[in-house]
């Protein structure tokens, strides 16, 4: 089973994705739905995401990974790379 930690792993280290063109969407509370750019990833943690700012997104509240406006992933349909 390929997990959200997974993906991510991918995107940072597969040559052929430049992860600063990934857009990561997460559940904020009580923000809504927010949206961060690769670049500013720290580390993938995990159980979270580790921002530059020392922000730490759980995983569980990721929704959307997308890699040059093409969706890679989705919490409602589970489509992945």
């Amino acid at each position: 089973m390929t997990t959200i930690r997974d993906i991510l792993n991918k995107l940072k280290w597969h040559p052929d994705y430049d992860f600063s063109q990934v857009e990561i969407s997460y559940l904020s509370r009580p923000e809504g739905i927010l949206t961060i750019w690769g670049d500013e990833v720290e580390d993938i943690g995990t159980m979270f995401v580790e921002l530059r700012d020392g922000t730490m997104i759980p995983l569980h509240r990721l929704v959307r990974i997308a890699h040059d406006g093409k969706t890679i992933w989705d919490r409602k349909q589970r489509r992945k790379i």
